[in-house]
């Protein structure tokens, strides 16, 4: 007996409540039209006449509260996705100085002038191979024609460059270019043998 009512306190206490008040409604309710239940419970004509109301009450409270109470069984909403980090890209550094013009590559239009403010000679200089550890390159120097000329005049030459400055040797006319680079132009005196003189600009193509 004892476990029996064990077993029946268990099932009460993992039943929901409106439930349980559901079931007590109808079992009063029932009891309205019963005088024995079981063989052992004899209901009176009194009781009777409260049996009703009370499980007519029970059974609209517990409706009440099974309709209020939210399902268990329902899944939740989808959880709100978090957005993936976003990288931004970081660009690659600049180089500057003569290492802004003196890259593999690269060409440079270059004109020499005399001490009077005359053009003397204008061409390009193509940049073939950069070490970057010593600033040493190499390049081909090509010369417009001029005069009776009608092919320009191409040479290979070197030089080398350290942070704003740089050097460019012609070998076959004993010239020396010495000049310093700033943001857009590079700026210096061209020396020939017998010291003769002019300046110098180039610029990137």
């Amino acid at each position: 007996m004892a476990e029996s009512i064990g077993r029946i306190i268990d099932a009460l206490e993992d039943t929901p409540i409106p439930t349980i008040l559901i079931f007590a409604g109808l079992f009063f309710i029932l009891l309205t039209f019963v005088t024995k239940v079981g063989g052992f419970i004899e209901v009176q004509p009194a009781q009777q006449k409260w049996a009703a109301p009370i499980g007519i009450a029970l059974l609209v409270f517990g409706l009440i509260l099974a309709l209020n109470t939210p399902s268990e069984t329902s899944s939740p909403g989808p959880e709100p996705s978090t957005p993936a980090p976003t990288t931004t890209p970081v660009p690659a550094p600049q180089p500057i100085g003569c290492a802004a013009f003196f890259r593999e590559g690269s060409v440079l239009n270059w004109e020499t002038i005399d001490n009077s403010g005359t053009p003397v000679n204008k061409g390009t200089l193509n940049i073939k191979t950069v070490e970057p550890n010593t600033g040493e390159w190499k390049g081909e120097q090509i010369t417009e024609p001029k005069g009776s000329a009608t092919e320009p005049n191409k040479i290979s030459l070197a030089g080398r460059f350290e942070g704003t400055e740089m050097t460019l040797n012609n070998p076959d006319h004993f010239e020396i270019w010495s000049g310093t680079c700033g943001a857009s132009e590079i700026k210096g005196n061209l020396t020939q043998r017998q010291n003769r003189q002019f300046t110098f600009e180039m610029q990137k193509q």
